[in-house]
């Protein structure tokens, strides 16, 4: 394809002015249309597009300066305007700028030179034109990011900052440049911030450190990347940072573990949990030289209640004995009621009506019959169903480490075992698994 040539529109009331710059200007490779006065710039100006205009400033009607400040009012502000004039006083050039020339060239004209003039400014308004249009390519792409964009210098100050919405931020735009993070995130945030810095100083990038921060409509999470950025040399490092949004990440992550390691009806820690928990348990009793103690828990007559009065009532006394294990059985209400000082008891359901209950750093058999006692005490209370008091009673079966095993596994097969000897004992009553028949 041919590439269109610039096309120029000279104004001036002087006939021989106008023929001497079309010919200099064809002679450099334009296409020149002449305009005799303003009013004839407007009517050409209106009818035709043009890259750039010359424009004498003394002309009857119009002035020069009256016609560019119409020409800029419509055209913007990329279009070259070269105000010709006679004049070289201060006050004219700045009444030219005022006006909204984009140039101005003195009379007499050097012929020689003024296709060359013509085109610098022609190639001035191309860099101008490719620079607008970087910038807006720039600002889309920034409407498009759904990030928060910092610049910091390695102190952590920010240099410049973008929101896609400001409930992202904890303070306006504004006000985060010239500040340190310090100075307007929590400490907790800020180091989490200086510590991905001085890793993309050292290393040129970070990825995913995390941090939690309260805004005004709520907690939310992001993820921190950020890139050192090419500089002179000798100049401070500077750092891009982007701040993901990954709230909704987070929450789908904790609903997943939640799931993985809590009942669902009873929202107690279920059996990998459970048995996990046993485990670490385990390794710090064996370091420390301490005692555990498992509980295995069976509501007698829980069978009946579901057959009777079907599931959701069962499901409705499953969460209120959820409910009594984590309220009236506290460390402290079991600490009040003569129980070893500084006892801890965690409890989980494995399914059914079968609940488990860890007991922490026992001194001895006696104080895991003293929980098993107390529980029992809170299980007898009647639970009111649909309008109904019903009463249940629970046995439970109790192994002790390292008297009784020393995994898990074991411990919680053994106290199985011990709870299905107390049904054999007449039910609504505790037994240790070291004290039953061929233990």
């Amino acid at each position: 394809m041919t590439a269109t040539l610039p096309r120029i529109l000279v104004v001036d009331d002087d006939a021989t002015v106008r023929l001497m710059m079309r010919v200099a200007l064809r002679k450099a490779g334009y296409v020149v249309v002449l305009a005799v006065d303003g009013a004839d710039a407007l009517r050409q100006f209106g009818a035709g597009a043009f890259d750039l205009v010359m424009l004498d400033v003394e002309m009857p009607g119009l002035s020069g300066y009256e016609v560019c400040a119409l020409l800029r009012a419509e055209s913007g502000d990329l279009l070259p305007i070269a105000m010709v004039t006679g004049m070289d006083d201060v006050q004219s050039v700045e009444r030219a700028y005022e006006a909204g020339a984009t140039d101005f060239i003195s009379k007499p004209l050097n012929w020689a030179l003024l296709g060359h003039r013509v085109r610098y400014l022609l190639r001035s308004h191309q860099n101008l034109v490719e620079l607008k249009q970087a910038q807006a390519r720039h600002e889309a792409v920034l409407a498009a990011i759904p990030d928060l964009l910092f610049e910091l210098d390695l102190d952590g100050r920010f240099l410049d900052c973008h929101s896609p919405t400001s409930a992202l931020l904890s303070l306006p735009p504004e006000q985060f440049v010239g500040r340190l993070m310090s100075e307007v995130m929590p400490p907790d945030v800020a180091a989490v911030g200086l510590s991905a810095l001085q890793i993309a100083y050292a290393q040129g990038t970070s990825f995913g450190k995390q941090y939690e921060l309260a805004l005004p409509h709520g907690l939310r999470w992001f993820e921190l990347s950020v890139a050192r950025k090419a500089t002179a040399a000798g100049k401070a490092p500077r750092f891009i940072a982007l701040a993901r949004d990954i709230t909704v990440r987070k929450e789908i992550e904790l609903r997943a573990a939640r799931a993985a390691y809590f009942d669902g009806l009873t929202g107690l820690p279920n059996r990998v949990s459970f048995m996990e928990r046993i485990g670490r348990e385990i390794g710090r009793a064996d370091h420390a030289r301490h005692r555990l103690a498992v509980l295995f828990l069976d509501l007698d007559g829980f069978k009946a209640i579901n057959d009777t009065l079907g599931h959701s009532a069962g499901d409705l006394i499953l969460q209120a004995a959820a409910d009594r294990f984590r309220l009236e059985l506290r460390p402290a209400d079991m600490v009040s009621r003569a129980c070893p000082d500084g006892l801890e008891v965690e409890f989980a359901r494995l399914g059914g009506d079968e609940f488990t209950a860890l007991i922490l750093d026992i001194g001895g058999p006696e104080d895991a019959l003293v929980v098993a006692h107390r529980i029992g005490q809170v299980m007898r209370q009647p639970f009111l169903i649909e309008g109904r008091a019903i009463t249940l009673t629970t046995s439970i079966g109790i192994a002790l480490y390292p008297d009784n095993g020393h995994d898990a596994s074991t411990l919680l097969r053994h106290a199985d075992m011990a709870m299905y000897q107390a049904k054999r004992d007449g039910r609504d009553n505790a037994c240790l698994y070291g004290a039953m028949p061929f233990a």
